[in-house]
């Protein structure tokens, strides 16, 4: 069931905006509920399915996360691994952010390599540390929602999924019903 909700999240992704860096005069194009054009040079907001298309076409860069962004992710993660309540506030989309640096990375071949690797494992110590204090809260029944704020839509999944099975446990295997 979990990875339904997940390809469902990835599929609603597409309509969400997108920052992009724009590299030619576009428009107008008609969305059928809108219609934008976009200036060479500038930023803008765009949704995802038309952002993947412009990229292809070489007329838009999609914006993904740098290492240095990363690494100051992990650092901060680190400072209070241990406390459930410490989640770091971070870009609602930065799993779909790191997705495009490692796509952009392998793009370099072999000169993106170390700079992959080094990404690699800096998103697997940064996801462990994240999904160790999400389970902490699911166990614990925490429902606040400065702490829900700060996790990503795939966390807020796993998070309500943990705390489905923690209450059926507590509730159909030991008798105690939990919040």
């Amino acid at each position: 069931m979990f990875k339904v909700l997940l390809r469902a999240l990835d599929k609603l992704q597409l309509t969400e905006k997108k920052k992009v860096a724009v590299f030619d005069d576009i428009g107008p194009l008609d969305l059928g509920f809108i219609e934008i054009s976009l200036s060479k040079g500038s930023e803008d907001e765009i949704p995802l399915w038309l952002a993947q298309y412009l990229e292809k076409q070489n007329l838009v860069k999609i914006n993904s996360i740098t290492t240095e962004e990363l690494g100051k992710l992990l650092f901060q993660e680190k400072q209070n691994s241990t406390t459930p309540a410490s989640l770091v506030k971070t870009y609602p989309d930065i799993y779909f952010r790191i997705k495009k640096l490692e796509e952009e990375l392998k793009a370099k071949g072999l000169n993106g390599l170390e700079e992959l690797k080094k990404v690699k494992s800096m998103v697997n110590e940064i996801s462990l540390i994240r999904l160790r204090k999400i389970i902490q809260l699911a166990s614990l029944s925490i429902n606040d929602q400065t702490l829900i704020s700060k996790m990503t839509k795939e966390e807020y999944l796993a998070y309500l999924s943990m705390r489905k099975i923690i209450t059926s446990f507590y509730g159909d295997v030991i008798g105690n019903p939990t919040n």
